[in-house]
């Protein structure tokens, strides 16, 4: 019975996020209340429905499902949607859904196409201990957050550009102030980065542990560390020169395509243990 609705809610997921992905695209070049009202319900759909679907898989495999690549960007495209759900709520703004959803988009479309049926017991044990599931959650807040302050710094960059210009567009009636688009970028990237930290920290502390076989200078690890100091010495780096404006934006949103190209080519070219499978 599980296994048919998971497979079921992996097809209808990416469906879900695409017709919310539309109706906020339609209420950011219309404003039209009608289709706010719309992405709203879609999006409390997604959660609803996408927090239920990792419930299952848990129930289904009994262990925290971050067991594949393909569950791992399932749950970043869960935490970046209840992130950006929390700050609609907040700032009871709905014209940056377009931004945030089509990011979580393809996330969702990939994880769908690359699911599988949950991996088998040979790396069990560190899936069902407890600390490893607070390391999920830490390791996830931190890429949402990351995610977020990208997102943030894109659409800052874009409201500059127009603003440059002196073209008062659609970006400057639908987006907020300048200002206040650095300050939201600046303050999730730094969040990304210590959840992040503890996240990478709770992770090296459950695998030496748990793992019999856990080597500490797997590839994968050490690339993760390297990159996570990179965000870390580059905070620092911001904090004491004190930039600003467009240069922190392309900072942020530089170091998050970094970030995302550095995780997809080691998980292409490089094995380890956070596979799970092999």
């Amino acid at each position: 019975m599980i296994p048919t609705i998971l497979t079921t809610l992996e097809v209808a997921l990416p469906l879900v996020y695409l017709a919310a992905l539309a109706s906020y695209a339609h209420h950011f070049f219309q404003d039209d209340e009608r289709s706010q009202k719309l992405s709203r319900i879609l999006l409390y759909t997604i959660l609803l429905t996408h927090t239920g679907y990792t419930v299952l898989r848990g129930i289904e495999q009994h262990a925290w499902p971050l067991g594949s690549k393909a569950e791992f960007l399932s749950l970043l495209a869960l935490s970046i949607t209840c992130t950006y759900a929390l700050t609609e709520r907040g700032e009871e703004e709905a014209h940056t859904g377009m931004f945030f959803l089509g990011i979580t988009l393809p996330f969702q479309i990939a994880a769908s196409v690359m699911m599988e049926p949950p991996p088998d017991q040979t790396h069990q044990v560190l899936l069902e201990h407890p600390v490893y599931g607070i390391h999920v959650i830490f390791t996830m807040l931190g890429f949402a957050a990351l995610a977020v302050g990208a997102l943030d710094a894109v659409m800052y960059i874009l409201l500059s550009r127009q603003l440059k210009r002196r073209e008062l567009g659609l970006f400057f009636q639908r987006l907020p102030a300048l200002m206040k688009l650095e300050e939201m970028s600046r303050l999730a990237t730094t969040a990304g980065i210590f959840l992040l930290g503890i996240g990478l920290g709770l992770g090296h502390f459950v695998a030496g542990f748990v793992l019999e076989d856990f080597n500490p200078w797997d590839p994968k690890i050490v690339i993760m560390d390297l990159a996570w100091i990179s965000y870390f010495i580059g905070m620092i780096t911001v904090k004491l020169r004190g930039l600003g404006g467009l240069r922190i934006g392309y900072l942020a949103l530089g170091a998050y395509v970094g970030l995302m190209i550095t995780m997809i080519l080691s998980n292409i070219l490089l094995t380890s243990f956070h596979s799970f499978q092999g």
